[in-house]
């Protein structure tokens, strides 16, 4: 096996230490921040615009109310499914008052006929809140490695 390997998902290589590494390509909002004094629902909408079924994976982290965190506090939404061709889905997630937070999407393929759009609401079916919105073309990609053994 080579050390550079394409899957899909990610790319795998061996470090210094001989362990293999996984790379993913990740769109992110990058950190927001909830200033309302009460919880904000995070609305996740996708679609893809292939015809044929694409894996995807949707985060939504919590990274907590610290100045400095090191790794996100808990994990709001993560779902790693198949979207069909031509199909929209959404997510919602929680995130307490005054927290930061980040919404990340993962599509196997890299491909970039799956969209994504975020916003803010009071509630799951409730109205949207201004400056909460990250549109499909805001998100920016980032390479992120994972030890895997």
């Amino acid at each position: 096996m080579s050390d550079f390997e394409q899957d899909g998902f990610e790319e795998r290589r061996e470090n210094r230490e001989g362990r293999r590494r996984r790379r993913s390509l990740v769109r992110t909002t990058g950190i927001l921040q909830n200033n309302q004094a009460v919880a904000l629902n995070v609305h996740v909408e996708l679609v893809n615009l292939n015809l044929d079924e694409v894996e995807v994976r949707v985060q939504v982290l919590n990274w907590g109310t610290a100045v400095t965190q090191t790794n996100p506090v808990s994990t709001a939404l993560d779902v790693t499914q198949f979207l069909l061709g031509n199909t929209r889905t959404a997510f919602n997630a929680t995130i307490p008052a005054s927290n930061h937070y980040e919404v990340r999407l993962t599509v196997a393929g890299n491909d970039e006929n799956v969209l994504i759009n975020t916003y803010g609401r009071t509630a799951v079916g409730g109205g949207i809140l201004d400056g909460y919105s990250v549109l499909n073309s805001e998100f920016t990609t980032v390479e992120i490695e994972n030890c895997i053994f």
